[in-house]
């Protein structure tokens, strides 16, 4: 497997770190320092998840040259689909006019969706013996949060990211994964009601929709127990996966982390002894973006770097609670 080029997209609409603070009622400094957003963009009225995807391949396709009818798999990674039924995929397919002997799904996994989906992707390519794939990111937690909750509304922002991933190139590898999943804190982010468990609509009694107030249709957050997750799970993911290449932390040249906050980052790299040189950033640009956040990075990265020879660790934890980490070789 190899990443040959990503693309990104973001909504054309901005909101700074002021606005933000007014709507959530905190000072504009704990937005700007505390989480690390200065600036963030979100889903305007009319716009939805797979446009933004379709934009984000079509930047992909203008700076790689890749050809949308090589591409036999599409894996979109997403926990905010724009319908429940069809996956997001689909629409995605169609709309980029791709073959229709294209092997497409969607991944169910937020913060730590795009490590897994580079491993799923890579695993199809291998045993389907499909040459060129697109690994889509786009999860708009913009539409499903409350604009005066703090734990959500101050972090989180809109972008996407499509991944060219082929079977044989030789630009980079994956090794050292590490998976992980500590189910007993799922409830740390979640969002209560609208799944199959509490439907909004129930067919037992016609015309009825369950009379679910506004708090159990958006996202909830607790902050102090995805903060303690993070910094006392990944620093052993971290350890695991470089053992699992052979490697030493100090043979790692930058560290593509999922973007929670600024301050859960700066915690996170100094526990793992993660020099600060080392560990990107970009969440005051775009907020956390979900499972966009580390090809975001990775994308500024390739651009202003000479990425030969080099290794970069990326880790994804949050939703699930989950984690996903990995090591990507650069030849």
């Amino acid at each position: 497997m190899s990443i040959e080029s990503i693309g990104i997209a973001v909504p054309s609409r901005i909101e700074t770190a002021a606005e933000i603070a007014a709507a959530v009622c905190a000072e504009e400094a704990f937005v700007r320092d505390k989480v690390g957003v200065h600036r963030r963009h979100v889903l305007g009225p009319g716009e939805t998840g797979v446009a933004l995807a379709a934009n984000a391949v079509e930047d992909l396709v203008r700076r790689s040259g890749l050809a949308l009818e090589d591409v036999g798999l599409l894996v979109f990674v997403t926990q905010n689909p724009d319908r429940r039924i069809p996956h997001n995929a689909a629409p995605l397919a169609h709309r980029l006019g791709l073959r229709k002997d294209l092997a497409s799904f969607d991944l169910s996994l937020g913060c730590s969706g795009f490590v897994y989906g580079l491993s799923v992707t890579e695993a199809m390519l291998q045993a389907q013996g499909i040459d060129h794939a697109i690994l889509v990111t786009c999860d708009p937690y913009s539409r499903i949060m409350d604009a005066s909750d703090k734990a959500t509304n101050a972090v989180f922002g809109d972008a996407a990211a499509a991944t060219w991933v082929s079977r044989d190139g030789g630009r980079t590898r994956l090794i050292g994964m590490d998976f992980g999943t500590d189910g007993g804190g799922a409830d740390a982010i979640r969002i209560d009601a609208g799944g199959a468990n509490n439907p909004l609509v129930s067919l037992d009694i016609p015309e009825a929709v369950q009379a679910y107030d506004r708090d159990a249709l958006r996202l909830h957050m607790e902050g102090r127990e995805v903060f303690n997750f993070v910094n006392g799970t990944m620093p052993g993911s971290f350890r695991a996966a470089l053992g699992k290449a052979g490697l030493e932390i100090d043979q790692i040249d930058w560290f593509a982390l999922h973007q929670g906050s600024a301050y859960m980052l700066q915690a996170l790299a100094r526990r793992a002894g993660i020099p600060s040189e080392k560990l990107l950033m970009n969440i005051s640009e775009y907020g956390n973006t979900v499972s966009s956040s580390i090809p975001l990075l990775l994308e500024q990265l390739d651009r202003e770097e000479d990425l030969t020879g080099k290794r970069v660790l990326v880790s994804g934890f949050g939703v699930g609670l989950s984690w996903a980490t990995g090591i990507l070789e650069f030849t």
